[in-house]
Order: C-alpha cells, then sequence, then structure tokens
C-alpha cells in the first residue's frame, strides 16, 4: 500500500509528458503547414505567424486546460480524441461508417445543440468530425505516412540482411510493432517533437476503457486479424549448420542482429547466391507490400489448422549458412516449421452497406428532398409543348374510344397545367368552347348516363346535409371491412361494357382539368359566367341519404371516396372562381340560379358545420398535438370559408341566399362560425401569425353575412339566445383587434375585422329585413355600410345590444384612430330606452 501513492504520481507525470509531446508535435505540423494553433490550444508559446486577430482558429473555443477545446458545454481533450480514433481505424474509416456517433460518449457529449449554429448545423457528431479533421487529420496523415515509410525501409533493410525470401515473411511482424521501434533513420523524419510521440500509441488513453480495439502502427491492419501466409516455399541453401525460426519482431530491435544460438559457428554465403536471390523476390516483395496498404476493402481472414494464433507466422526452418560478420538471433520460444508447409487460408470479403434511415422501406429525408426540389422546380411553359390540334382533341373526347380518351383527356391535364407567354395567362379555355361542352358532355354521360337534373333543388328545415367529416368515416369504415375488396358496391368497375375505363376515373380526370382551368385568371370570368360548368360540377359532388340505407353519391358512377375527392376539386374550383360569380339580380331567379346557390351553401355548410373543427384556436392546437409554431387553421374549412364570404360578398347573391336557404341552416351556419372564434387570451396569441389572422377575418366577414342576410325572425333570435353569447364574443374580437398594438402597416388589418365585428352587431341589433324595401325609400346596406352612413335621420327605439356593457363600448369609443362609421354605430348600440 505505501508504494501505490508514488506509482500513481508517476503514471500522472508519464501522460502529462506524453500529452505535452503530443501537441508540441501537433503544434509543429500546423506550423509547416501556414496556420499555427493558438498557445492557449497547445501550450507552445509565442507560434510564428500566429496573429489572433486574422487566425482561422479565432472561433474555437479552447477549455481552460491546455490541450482541449469546448463543443456544448463539455472539454474535449485532443490527445484522448486522437487515440480513440486509431483505435477505431482511422478517420476516414470512421467517415465511411457514420460512426462519429459513437465518440460522443466517450466525452459526455449530447446527440444534439440546443441551439443550431450559425450555418444551421445542430448535430453534434457532425461537428465532431470536423473539430477532428480541421485541427487533428494533417498530425494524423503525416503519422500514417510516416510509419508506412518506416515499415517499407524495415522491410528492404531485412530483406538486404536475411535474404530475399524472408522479406514477405516479415510484412506482419513490422505492421504490429510498436510506432516508437521504428528505425531512427526513418523517426528523424518528423519534424521536431513528433518523434517522441511514436511510442505514445502502445499505452491506453486516458479515461478510454470503453474502446476495446487496440492501437497498432497501422490503423487498418488490427492484431486479430494475422495477415496471410506467403505462397511462396522458403529456400535452403546446402551445408547450413543452423536450424531455427526467425521473425522481424526480435530482429530489428535497435536495428542489430542478437549473438547467434549456443555460440553456432557460422559460414559465408556467397555475394553471387545471395545478390541474385534477393534480386529474384524484390518486384514480388514490393507487390505484396502495395496489396498489403490497399485500404479500399474490409478482408476478414480465417486460418485452418490447430495451430496456435500467438505463434509467429512467419517463422519457418532454415539452414543456412551466413556471413561471419552477421549473426542472427533465433528465439528459443518458436517453434519450427518446414518451409515447405503452406496454411490453409480463407479470405472471405464483407461488402460495406449504406446504412439508411426507413420508416416501413421508407427513406422519409428522401422525400423530402424531393418534395422541396419539385416545389422548386419551375412551371412549364406551354410553348414547350408544341402544336395540339384542338380540333383533334375535341373529337378524341367525342369517339367515346378508351384509347382516344385516354390521350385526350391526358393532353389537356398536361395542358391546363401550363402557364402561357404572359403573366397570368394558360391553356385559353375561352376559345375553345367547343372543346369545353365535349368535356361537360362526357362528364354528364359518364355521371348520370344521360338522366337530366331536377327542374328545382330546394333545401328545407329537415333536409340533412353530410357532413365532409361524416363521409370520411364512413368511406374508411367501408374499405376496412373484410373482404371489401371484392364486394360489389356502387361505382365499382363493371364488365358490362367490356375493358374500358372506369366511369369514376374519367369523372376525377374531368373535374381535375377544370380545377386547373380555373386557376389561369385569364379564364376566371369566362368559366364563372358559365352556368351549365358550374351546376354540373355542383350536381355531381352531390350526396343523398336513402331513409333506409347509407349516404350514396347523386351519381352513380361515383364511390364515396371517389365523391369525397370531387367535393374537394369542386371547393378549390369554387374558391378561384368566387369573386365574380354572379347569380341573377332579377326579383324571381330562374331554376338553375337556385340550384346554383343552395348547392354551393350545400358544399360549404358540409365543412363549415363540422363540431370537430367548430372550436377555438387554442382548443384546436390541444387537439392537433402540434408545435404552435407548425399550428396552422385546417385547411378545407378555411377554403370554405373564403367561397362563403366572397359569393356572398355582393347583396344580390345574399338575396338569393337569403331567399333559398331555410333558417335553421342559416342558425347552424353562425353558430359554428362563432364558436371558431378566439375567447381567451392564449386564443388572441394565435393573432400574430398571418394564416390565422387571415382566418379569423373570414370567419367575421361570414357572420357579418349572415347577419346581414337573415330574417328579422332569425335575429331577434340570435340577438336572445343565451347560450351563444353573440354580443360579448363579438364586443370581446371589436376590442382587441382595434387595441392591437401592430405596426401601422398591419393595423387596418386588424382594425378592418373589429369593424366587422361591430356591423355585424348593428346588423343583428336592427332587427329589420335588410331586402325590404316597402317601408323605405333608401338604398340597401351595401357592403361596409353602417348606421347613419346613407342619410337615415330616425331615431331609433329600444334598448341596444351594448346597452347592458356600456363600460366596454365606452373604452372602445375612446380609441383615436376610430372613425365615424364606427362611431355612430356604437352610439347606436349604447343607447338606452
Amino acid at each position: 500500500m505505501p508504494a501505490r501513492p508514488p506509482l500513481n504520481m508517476a503514471n500522472i507525470a508519464i501522460m502529462k509528458q506524453k500529452q505535452r509531446s503530443f501537441l508540441t508535435g501537433l503544434a509543429n505540423v500546423h506550423i509547416s503547414r501556414g496556420s499555427p494553433l493558438p498557445p492557449i490550444l497547445t501550450g507552445v508559446p509565442y507560434p510564428p505567424n500566429y496573429d489572433p486577430e486574422t487566425s482561422p482558429w479565432k472561433t474555437v473555443e479552447c477549455a481552460n486546460d491546455i490541450g482541449a477545446f469546448r463543443l456544448a458545454g463539455k472539454d474535449v481533450d485532443l490527445l484522448k480524441l486522437w487515440g480513440i480514433v486509431l483505435q477505431l481505424g482511422g478517420s476516414q474509416k470512421i467517415t465511411q461508417q457514420n460512426a462519429w456517433s459513437q465518440l460522443l460518449p466517450q466525452f459526455d457529449l449530447p446527440e444534439f445543440l440546443p441551439a443550431p449554429v450559425p450555418n444551421g448545423q445542430r448535430s453534434i457528431a457532425t461537428i465532431l468530425a470536423y473539430y477532428y479533421n480541421a485541427i487533428i487529420q494533417p498530425f494524423e496523415e503525416f503519422y500514417r505516412r510516416n510509419v508506412q515509410e518506416t515499415n517499407r525501409k524495415a522491410m528492404m533493410t531485412a530483406g538486404r540482411l536475411q535474404g530475399a525470401p524472408a522479406v514477405p515473411n516479415s510484412t506482419p511482424s513490422m505492421l504490429h510493432q510498436s510506432p516508437g521501434a521504428a528505425l531512427p533513420g526513418a523517426a528523424s523524419q518528423l519534424p521536431g517533437p513528433v518523434n517522441s510521440m511514436m511510442g505514445l500509441l502502445n499505452q491506453s488513453v486516458s479515461g478510454n476503457q470503453n474502446v476495446s480495439t487496440s492501437i497498432h502502427g497501422s490503423p487498418s491492419a488490427p492484431a486479430s486479424h494475422p495477415l496471410p501466409q506467403s505462397p511462396h516455399p522458403q529456400q535452403t541453401v546446402s551445408n547450413a549448420s543452423i536450424s531455427g525460426s526467425h521473425g522481424f519482431s526480435d530482429s530489428l530491435s535497435g536495428h542489430s542482429l542478437a549473438p547467434p544460438l549456443s555460440g553456432g559457428n557460422m559460414g559465408h554465403l556467397p555475394n553471387s547466391a545471395l545478390n541474385e536471390h534477393h534480386e529474384q523476390d524484390v518486384p514480388g516483395m514490393k507487390r505484396r507490400f502495395e496489396s498489403e496498404e490497399v485500404d479500399g476493402k474490409r478482408v476478414k481472414l480465417k486460418t485452418g489448422g490447430t495451430e496456435s494464433p500467438d505463434l509467429p507466422a512467419m517463422s519457418a526452418s532454415v539452414d543456412r549458412r551466413l556471413p561471419t560478420n552477421h549473426t542472427a538471433s533465433i528465439p528459443p520460444s518458436v517453434s519450427s516449421r518446414s518451409r515447405s508447409q503452406f496454411l490453409r487460408t480463407k479470405i472471405e470479403y464483407i461488402p460495406l452497406a449504406r446504412e439508411v434511415d426507413t420508416f416501413g422501406g421508407r427513406n422519409l429525408d428522401v422525400m423530402e428532398e424531393e418534395y422541396q426540389r419539385a416545389h422548386r422546380r419551375p412551371m412549364r411553359d406551354i410553348n414547350e409543348w408544341g402544336t395540339v390540334d384542338i380540333e383533334a382533341l375535341t373529337m378524341s373526347i367525342r369517339s367515346r374510344l378508351t384509347a382516344e380518351l385516354s390521350y385526350a383527356l391526358t393532353t389537356l391535364t398536361l395542358l391546363s397545367t401550363m402557364k402561357g407567354p404572359t403573366p397570368g395567362s394558360g391553356f385559353p379555355i375561352a376559345q375553345c368552347t367547343d372543346l369545353l361542352e365535349e368535356m361537360l358532355d362526357l362528364l354528364e354521360d359518364e355521371a348520370f348516363d344521360g338522366v337530366g337534373d331536377t327542374s328545382q333543388h330546394h333545401l328545407t328545415e329537415d333536409t340533412h346535409i353530410p357532413r365532409h367529416r361524416e363521409l370520411v368515416t364512413f368511406a374508411l369504415e367501408t374499405e376496412s371491412l373484410p373482404f371489401a375488396g371484392i364486394n360489389t358496391e356502387q361505382g365499382l368497375r363493371t364488365t358490362v361494357h367490356g375493358p374500358r375505363h372506369r366511369s369514376g376515373n374519367i369523372i376525377l380526370a374531368v373535374t381535375n382539368i377544370i380545377r386547373n382551368l380555373s386557376v389561369i385568371p385569364d379564364n376566371v370570368q369566362f368559366m364563372a359566367r358559365h352556368n351549365r360548368t358550374l351546376e354540373l360540377v355542383l350536381r355531381v359532388c352531390g350526396v343523398v341519404f336513402p331513409q333506409d340505407g347509407p349516404p350514396r353519391p347523386t351519381s352513380p358512377a361515383l364511390t364515396i371516396a371517389d365523391v369525397i375527392n370531387v367535393r374537394k376539386d369542386v371547393l378549390h374550383t369554387l374558391s378561384n372562381l368566387s369573386p365574380v360569380i354572379s347569380f341573377s339580380q332579377s326579383s324571381s331567379p330562374s331554376d338553375s340560379t337556385i340550384r346554383i346557390s343552395t348547392r354551393i351553401f350545400e358544399l360549404v355548410a358540409s365543412v363549415l358545420v363540422e363540431p370537430a373543427h367548430a372550436i377555438s384556436p387554442m382548443q384546436m392546437l390541444k387537439l392537433s398535438g402540434v408545435p404552435i409554431q407548425n399550428c396552422r387553421p385546417p385547411s378545407l374549412p378555411d377554403i370554405a370559408l373564403d367561397v362563403f364570404t366572397r359569393v356572398a360578398h355582393m347583396d344580390h347573391n345574399r338575396h338569393v341566399f337569403s331567399a333559398n336557404i331555410p333558417q335553421q341552416w342559416l342558425w347552424r351556419l353562425l353558430e359554428t362560425l362563432v364558436h371558431r372564434l378566439p375567447v381567451s387570451d392564449p386564443d388572441f396569441a394565435f393573432l400574430s401569425r398571418e394564416s390565422w389572422l387571415s382566418y379569423l377575418e373570414k370567419a367575421t366577414m361570414a357572420i357579418y353575412a349572415i347577419a346581414f342576410l337573415s330574417p328579422p325572425e332569425l335575429k331577434k333570435r340570435i340577438k336572445s339566445d343565451r347560450s351563444l353569447h353573440f354580443s360579448q364574443i363579438m364586443l370581446r374580437m371589436a376590442q382587441r383587434f382595434s387595441a392591437t398594438n401592430a405596426v401601422p402597416e398591419a393595423r387596418q388589418w386588424f382594425v378592418s375585422t373589429a369593424r366587422r365585428a361591430i356591423e355585424a352587431m348593428k346588423a343583428v341589433d336592427s332587427g329589420e329585413d335588410a331586402f325590404d324595401t316597402s317601408q323605405s325609400t333608401q338604398p340597401t346596406l351595401a357592403f361596409g355600410m353602417g348606421f347613419g352612413e346613407t342619410g337615415e335621420k330616425s331615431v331609433e327605439k329600444g334598448t341596444g345590444m351594448l346597452g347592458g356593457r356600456r363600460d366596454a363600448a365606452w373604452e372602445l369609443l375612446m380609441q383615436r384612430d376610430l372613425d365615424q362609421t364606427m362611431f355612430a354605430e356604437l352610439e347606436s348600440l349604447m343607447r338606452v330606452e
């Protein structure tokens, strides 16, 4: 026990000395490269040409102790890092196997940085590999070249001393010897103190007890895999009197030969025979040395036989006479072996495997890169397609032949996605009316097989409007049943008409083409005024609910899954055409106008009255489970809100909705829209995101449109229903949106939403029919016009909607940028009888 402390202190002193030698050699390598390392990192004071202001290493965070840098708040010792990398086979092998992450536990490093570095990198393994390649990789390359040169010179010297046949068999011993035992002549090539580092690799790196691979002079040749025996038999010299075994492990120590065994006499070997034999085997020796240095493949060797693996593979029995001025040392512990006996060697090549992180056999990273690349790909120009015969496409659709339909629909799909030579232009469907009519005829024939539409399509209080989520759930349950693929149901392929396309696929292709054409701005005006297009696509997306069965599409050629996709395409088409959709302004609208208006409202209501989406923004965030920075409004309800607010923007369109939509459906739609508005402070935190601000503005605009077109009975119900909390929610909306601290450029967006909330309360508070002109000669209130804007001076009676909340209303009236219209409407809402 008393002797242990001195040993520990001695080990610490030895490791400190080795660390200083390593850091000095590392510093000298970088000085020779013209990029000296910082003195605080290597401990070498005043390196030449080092300027801390212009040094490329000024961004490296050095640790408090010399020889280490800091990464992710942990100290990384350079000597320990170099030793671990060499034990694992070198940096090149670690990079090929993507194994840098295996080094992180050795330094107690995390996998990722808490925040990305300026270049966006967060992986600690990647940053550690970058530090190693920048700081230690030049030293590793210099060290590897020096060891290889030392081995080469040692083999050449051994071949000249012992004879050519022994040179190939001596290579493994040379590669497995300590680097400190290299020839003095070769070691002198290292700059400065690097020479002292050649003996460092035989020691274990301090603190690295988890790495089991031993460090040798050649990282690519581990000791557990002995090199193969040379297939050439060793030649013997006659009249030899010495029998023993030779190896490089003893003959190269100090680059001198040990005294002969038993004092045996050595004869002289003729110089001519020695030189001839050496010249014959030198090319073979060079080829074997070059083949052993190849690091392109990993070789796993299996040696047959019962020989002990600890015996030197290169030893053999030799009877020869050496010159008198040279002696040889024959270790007594090595058993003799006949030179003519071969070792059975099996070489097994293990191919390198590319490691891929897959999920269910799919590489999500590659798919994400391809998706991003597709988004960056510019839209192709329509002129790249060449000359297309529109008459030929029309005739192909008219023929109804399978091959012709495939050609025509494929060509039209590609043409509809291309842009024209000028901004906003594309395929001009307005100039191809015959082609459009043929497509609509094809859609009608495939969807309804010649059956005409109903003369009138009216909604009633008892009409069941299918919800979008309800249809999706039904389709999922139907297709999840056992033997669902062989069941016969509506819209599936039949063999009645022979081998032809399924009618549902043709319908999906035509609706997709119409959706693509509606994206082009030049086609919007024409398609919005083409009543047959709107009427037919809205008819195709219809769903009926029989009293004795599940829901089914109006078209017998479609399945529930097909009609869900058709409804999405039609909703996107209406979103593109809604700014210019205008119903007839006559007092008695036509049947076509009634069908179009009721089906638009039915499609929009099927998406918006879904209870799962009729919640506040914070509740939607909790249900989705995604981070707040990635949480967006539901896409389909957002599109439905956009369609309704744009179509109901004009007064005559509101008049048509008011005359044909039952009050019960107006109430259900208004109720779900009010439930979507923000209520608590966390809900209003979403207003800082543009997508949520647009979503809430559309919801407020839709509430205003319903409040405007509602009949007086429905307005009284909205005002008196306590469970709806209409006045409280709308007043809070107006307060929070008008009191925002946004920049002046963005403040107008918030103020416009607050103005719509006040106008919606004013429209409900009036309780009058906005389209009844028998009592007044004043024009109907247009969108954005409030109380007192048309010059009406009549005195209002009764208590206003905000009569019981005058304090909150007064705070709103005190806003400095409140315009005259909002002030007059708030004053009217605050009246008390």
